[in-house]
């Protein structure tokens, strides 16, 4: 967000002086998040990429070594009540084992074509940004 404010200022004070302001692109978050999970290059996610994001970034927030992520380590990243159902023993924390099952399911549903891929422009859905929120 940061980024974005300091780009729009800055766009602001050049409109502000008169002078015209050159076009220039945003990198792409969404290329940015498919190569940080995309080990083979190809440009795509795929679950087994998936499931690989999602432990490391399960044992990255499992600060303290409990095998369970309660909501301060989700640091976020789950609403209350996205954690309520992804929580199937209803002991307010996800394992390791919920943790990759709720990656795997917000892939599914980030998958609508059912290629067994998730490309840039599927990422860019709701359910792709809820995916790199939960694996990142």
């Amino acid at each position: 967000m940061a980024f974005k404010l300091t780009s729009a200022a800055l766009l602001a004070a050049i409109i502000g002086a008169g002078v015209a302001a050159p076009v220039v692109a945003a990198p792409s978050m969404t290329k940015i998040d498919i190569a940080a999970f995309d080990p083979d290059k190809d440009g795509t996610i795929d679950a087994k990429e998936v499931e690989t994001a999602a432990t490391a970034a399960f044992a990255k927030l499992e600060k303290d070594k409990d095998g369970t992520l309660d909501a301060k380590e989700l640091e976020g990243r789950l609403t209350a009540a996205d954690l309520k159902k992804a929580d199937p023993d209803g002991d307010g924390t996800l394992d390791q084992k919920e943790y990759v099952a709720l990656a795997l399911g917000l892939f599914k549903a980030a998958d609508p074509d059912n290629d067994g891929t998730i490309d840039a422009k599927e990422l860019m859905s709701p359910a792709g940004s809820a995916l790199v929120q939960v694996i990142r």
